[in-house]
């Protein structure tokens, strides 16, 4: 028997037959193929988007990196000519019982006496630059000021009753002061002995601490090293003791550089005095022990013979940036008839924190050109 005859597919239109797959399998499949396609398109543009967005931030951070090194580098320049500029100061001009006088302005007409630097001046020739830690404004973004460390509170030498006042100031009790004079006196001696609340090797052994030099402290920063002094918190708060003190001069201070502290460590000076003084010689500096109690307004208990009103030799210059939280401290002794050597010596140099003073007070000009911004040539 013959096969039963198949049905052939309805022609369509222009004489093609339909398919076979009509409709469902078909569609389905390429549905399928348009959704996967369309998913991954999205994640492609999402990684992209996201690549994008990595190496913008990138791009913007190595930029950021960029501009603080070129801002870090200009304020290391400007540091250090600031630096070089006030070491040409001191080597080429005058210090008078107002401070370091500077070419232009008002110290114009002493410019031939000027030659000759540590040719001390009785008078003011006015314009100087304080020697009282007075911040002012140096070249660039640098600021500076020059501390007179005949101002100071020497701690290799000192009298006993003004340093126990300087700790009793900054808020360590009675009762500590004693003891932290008698280990410091230990630490500096040269000899092994025992003071009464004093401390030698043994004692800095059994804290685990390095032994006493027996030496005289070689930086005003040294007296953290000495048993006791660091744990003190009032010594190192806002305004730390080596900012207050200093290894070079000693004896009775420059009333006319001494900070508000060092003046209260007198006999007969409280605060509402001492800002009395440091507000009169802004007006004009002392030129005698008459003076200092006109300002005053009281009968002080000044030895004339004992008392200091010139600067000394031992300066110690402090240069920062704005905004900035360290500070340079450079310790120079000027040397100007040392034979055949520099005008100048660097004793040693400190990289420190920012002190509240040198924050927070306002910085001032200097009217002279050695301070002038410079004027760069136009790369047009």
């Amino acid at each position: 028997m013959p096969p039963p005859a198949q049905t052939p597919p309805a022609p369509l239109k222009g004489g093609f037959p339909t398919p076979p797959f009509e409709g469902g399998i078909l569609r389905e499949t390429m549905t399928n193929q348009n959704g996967f396609i369309l998913a991954a398109t999205l994640w492609i543009l999402a990684a992209i988007t996201l690549a994008a967005g990595f190496f913008a931030l990138w791009t913007q951070h190595a930029l950021e990196l960029a501009r603080q090194g070129d801002e870090n580098l200009q304020g290391e320049i400007d540091l250090s000519g600031t630096q070089a500029t006030l070491l040409y100061l001191l080597s080429t001009q005058t210090l008078t019982i107002g401070g370091l006088t500077v070419p232009g302005g008002e110290t114009d007409e002493t410019s031939e006496k000027n030659m000759n630097p540590m040719d001390f001046s009785m008078a003011a020739v006015g314009g100087e630059i304080a020697l009282d830690d007075r911040p002012y404004k140096g070249l660039g973004k640098a600021c500076f000021s020059i501390q007179d460390e005949g101002g100071l509170m020497g701690l290799n030498n000192f009298y006993t009753s003004h340093l126990e006042n300087l700790l009793g100031l900054l808020g360590v009790p009675a009762d500590r002061r004693g003891p932290l004079l008698d280990k410091l006196l230990d630490y500096t001696d040269m000899d092994d002995l025992h003071r009464l609340n004093g401390a030698e090797e043994d004692e800095y052994r059994r804290m685990g601490l390095p032994a006493p030099p027996n030496r005289f402290l070689l930086t005003s920063w040294e007296i953290a090293n000495v048993l006791d002094w660091k744990n003190q918190p009032g010594l190192w708060s806002k305004t730390p003791i080596p900012r207050l003190t200093t290894i070079s001069s000693g004896g009775a201070p420059n009333l006319n550089t001494a900070p508000k502290e060092i003046l209260m460590t007198m006999t007969g000076i409280d605060a509402d005095t001492a800002m009395r003084l440091i507000e009169a010689r802004k007006e004009k500096p002392f030129t005698s022990i008459r003076e200092v109690q006109e300002a005053a307004g009281a009968d002080l208990p000044l030895d004339p013979m004992g008392t200091a009103l010139f600067p000394s030799a031992y300066l110690r210059l402090t240069l920062w940036q704005e905004g900035s939280q360290r500070m340079r401290e450079v310790h120079v002794s000027l040397t100007p008839r040392a034979d055949k050597q520099a005008p100048w010596l660097i004793d040693y140099e400190l990289l420190i924190s920012m002190t509240q003073e040198q924050r927070h007070e306002a910085v001032q000009a200097i009217p002279s050109p050695v301070f002038a911004p410079a004027i760069y040539p136009d790369p047009q």
